[in-house]
């Protein structure tokens, strides 16, 4: 047990070392940290959007459709900036930008509603390039529709009951993202995957460059500690807490603060939620550090998966409605978990065990691959270069087109 201690400190000082000596490893580690949650946090301000500019198609013409006019211009999220005499110059006020909302109010709209009693007809065309703008444009519409229902229903009963106002109150009452904003609702999830991401990277580029001393060294690294397979994972999983201790202090706790986003957990809770997350992405980069090859290879492998990790979290499509194939690679990534279980944490408390599971699979992930691919391709190597001095040096020539 001494020895294994004794080794899991070596390897983590011999990784300490690697880190602060390695310009390309420090960037992911401390500057992404720094720079992308602001980044991100900053694109994703004001949170919610006001204003949007509608164009009217009044053909009913009536004190009635006016009023229900006035009520959507208020809205929030509502602009009208004029009416239109026609569709087609609704259309062309739509393709010039000037509007991205048109609002149809039919000829009987009226008639329909005031004196028959029956549905009236309000015809909504609204650009939908921007989630956002259409979500404006529909939550407007949504919200004086129910509101004039209401007060006509609440009239035409009037005679027979003493009841005055709305049959039925809504009220409509945030919970978490009291904001209703989409960077409250979007950073944090965002936030965790931006640690992952920038470890993932840096122990990419880390193995990248050991793999590299390899091929200048015969099979050997001669940075290389030698320890047991386990003292290598846990030495090299401890460098990785150590280094990230500040970096995750201030992307989880200090940029919420410093944006306004939903925080209602304090910063030792944030830690201990945050610890086994850490542990699992440093096992998941030892483990995806098997198809590292060369340092600059990670750009290609790992930055293109944000994307995916993102729709794996469940921030833009709902976990339980992905594929089972699919639901079970978001099983093994660590920002599945954390993402959610921080949500939850933020917006009213999380538990440890939601990702306790999974940072144990993880782990015996890492292990095997650092025992049975890792360490097998290393003594290959050795052998080969044992046989002949020079093989590994001219299959990086090779490799790179020289002959």
């Amino acid at each position: 047990m001494k020895k294994v201690l004794t080794d899991i400190f070596r390897v983590c000082s011999r990784e300490l070392h690697l880190v602060f000596k390695d310009e390309g490893v420090l960037i992911f580690f401390f500057l992404l940290c720094a720079i992308y949650p602001v980044l991100y946090s900053i694109i994703y301000n004001p949170e919610v959007v006001r204003d949007e500019p509608m164009v009217v198609v009044d053909d009913c013409r009536t004190q009635f459709s006016r009023d229900f006019v006035r009520r959507l211009d208020a809205a929030q999220g509502v602009r009208v900036v004029g009416y239109a005499a026609s569709m087609q110059e609704a259309r062309e006020a739509f393709s010039q930008k000037r509007a991205y909302a048109v609002l149809y109010i039919d000829r009987d709209f009226s008639a329909d509603v005031v004196r028959d009693g029956k549905q009236g007809h309000v015809s909504l065309y609204c650009d939908m390039s921007v989630m956002m703008r259409y979500k404006a444009f529909l939550t407007a519409l949504s919200d004086v529709q129910q509101e004039v229902g209401n007060e006509l229903h609440a009239h035409t009963i009037e005679p027979f009951i003493s009841q005055k106002g709305s049959i039925i109150k809504s009220r409509q009452v945030p919970v978490g993202n009291t904001a209703m904003g989409i960077a409250s609702a979007v950073l944090l999830f965002i936030l965790p995957l931006v640690l992952q991401q920038s470890m993932l990277l840096g122990i990419g580029m880390l193995h990248g460059g050991s793999i590299e001393r390899r091929r200048k060294n015969g099979g050997v690294d001669p940075m290389a500690i030698e320890a047991g397979t386990m003292a290598t994972v846990l030495g090299k999983t401890l460098c990785h807490l150590v280094i990230y201790v500040l970096p995750t202090i201030y992307v989880l706790h200090y940029v919420p603060m410093m944006f306004g986003f939903p925080q209602h957990a304090n910063v030792w809770h944030e830690l201990i939620i945050a610890v086994p997350f850490l542990i699992a992405c440093s096992f998941m980069g030892q483990t995806l550090q098997a198809v590292v090859n060369e340092r600059e290879s990670v750009f290609l492998l790992f930055v293109f998966s944000s994307v995916v990790f993102v729709f794996l979290v469940g921030a833009s499509w709902p976990r339980y409605l992905l594929s089972t194939k699919w639901h079970a690679v978001a099983n093994c990534v660590p920002s599945t978990w954390m993402c959610n279980a921080y949500v939850l944490m933020q917006s009213g408390g999380a538990q440890l065990h939601h990702v306790a599971h999974y940072w144990r699979m993880l782990f015996a992930f890492a292990y095997c691959v650092e025992r049975f691919v890792n360490r097998r391709r290393y003594r290959i190597w050795q052998e080969r270069s044992a046989a002949r001095p020079d093989a590994l040096l001219r299959y990086d020539l090779i490799k790179n087109g020289i002959n």
